[in-house]
């Protein structure tokens, strides 16, 4: 569709006038230009778009509701494609319910024979087409993703269907993008149904430069609208026309013209693929494509032990087998150990144990020899000084013979809180 030209005609003051050209209206249609007033009941606010064979109104229904009245008029119409692109829209948008989809509400006829009108209501979406934005400003990469998934949603549930719908006709006009920062997509005039996954000899529809090359000679298949997305998406971050950027063999170039991060431009390579084998089998495909690319990138891990050759310092070493050891504890204590943990852990558990048992071991040993048991020589607590422990004449200390009473008693050796008979010279 093209947007019209507002043609102005005469207009008596006091009288209705077309909203098109402003003319007095004297009928239910301009005399001058032959716009529609108020067909099936729809007042006509203004004019939305036209071509040569048809406008597309901007109407209020009874109730005030605002929706898009589409007229085609027959006489026009230059053969029966047009008149059967026109039904079938009708045809689709009926059988469909998705919120970035024009919803439904009426198609009838006026008139007869070569001054037939063909009308179609369906739901007014607010916003302007992506053709409009673009004639304003380029999208940067960031809207382009969020355009890129939104459309991929919408094609995932036509082409998902039994059979598959195919739009057959992406491009910037044909996207809506709308206050709520959805993409819609419109005039289904060119969708089709599939029998088959590939369909061969169709009509040929679509938008030269959008359209892939095999649609051309009439191949449709789900991978002709995600390369049609592909197009678009090239144009709406270059701001040229797809059309403009084909070499020779019909491939799409335009590496040197979008200024992209390197997984997008690597995205939109897959969707505009020369071959239909090598674009992605789906729009689930490439949504789920795109999601990945966009995913940020993975932290770094720490290197293991087997992907250095360096030799471990003691402390690291110490510290890991601390970490390894809490590990374990806490593992044991809340969670249980399981038969499958790792045999290095049941290692290093059974160590453990080993020099448990050994320390108690040797605590054992020295609680015997510190008791005596194992001493080959009598051990007597004294007090200092040690000249008070000399015996009372004619006495002895157990376990020794009795001391003469002269001369006097060698000087003996005190070790801490314990005396041993070592002979000696007395010094402690």
């Amino acid at each position: 569709m093209e947007r019209i030209q507002s043609v102005t005609g005469h207009r008596e003051e006091g009288r209705a006038a077309c909203v098109v050209c402003e003319a007095t209206l004297e009928g239910s249609r301009c005399g001058h230009c032959g716009a529609a007033v108020a067909p099936g009941g729809y007042r006509v606010l203004r004019v939305i778009s036209q071509s040569v064979h048809g406008r597309v109104y901007l109407a209020v229904d009874a109730e005030g509701r605002r929706v898009a009245l589409k007229e085609l008029l027959f006489a026009l119409v230059p053969g029966v494609e047009q008149l059967d692109a026109f039904e079938r829209e009708a045809s689709v948008l009926r059988s469909l319910s998705h919120p970035d989809i024009p919803r439904f509400v009426a198609s009838f006829q006026e008139g007869s024979g070569v001054g037939t009108r063909l009308y179609l209501v369906q739901e007014f979406l607010e916003g302007e087409s992506l053709l409009q934005r673009l004639e304003r400003q380029r999208l940067d990469e960031d809207e382009a993703w969020t355009l890129a998934a939104q459309v991929l949603e919408t094609l995932q549930a036509l082409h998902q269907r039994t059979p598959a719908l195919i739009h057959r006709d992406v491009k910037p006009a044909n996207l809506i993008l709308r206050p709520d920062g959805r993409a819609a997509l419109v005039d289904f005039g060119a969708a089709r149904h599939l029998a088959r996954d590939v369909t061969h000899g169709s009509t040929l529809v679509g938008t030269f430069g959008y359209m892939p090359p095999e649609q051309l000679g009439g191949t449709v298949e789900p991978s002709s609208d995600l390369y049609a997305l592909g197009a678009t998406l090239v144009h709406a971050l270059s701001g040229r026309m797809p059309a403009d950027l084909l070499d020779e063999g019909l491939a799409l170039s335009f590496e040197q013209h979008v200024r992209a991060s390197a997984p997008f431009r690597a995205f939109l390579q897959r969707l505009l693929a020369r071959k239909r084998s090598e674009r992605f089998g789906s729009a689930a495909e490439a949504l789920a494509a795109l999601h990945a690319a966009r995913a940020p990138a993975p932290v770094p891990q720490a290197p293991t032990e087997a992907a250095t050759s360096q030799p471990i310092p003691p402390a690291r070493e110490a510290e890991r087998t601390a970490s390894d050891e809490a590990a374990a504890q806490a593992q044991a204590t809340g969670q249980g150990i399981t038969e499958g943990a790792p045999l290095l852990s049941k290692r290093r558990r059974m160590v453990r144990w080993a020099l448990v048992g050994v320390s108690v071991a040797g605590l054992l040993v020295g609680a015997l020899l510190a008791s005596g048991v194992f001493a080959p020589s009598p051990v007597v607590v004294v007090t200092d000084p040690p000249d008070a422990f000399a015996p009372p004449s004619g006495e002895s200390i157990v376990g020794e013979p009795p001391a003469p009473s002269s001369p006097a008693p060698p000087a003996t050796r005190l070790h801490r809180n314990f005396r041993t008979p070592w002979p000696g010279s007395g010094s402690r």
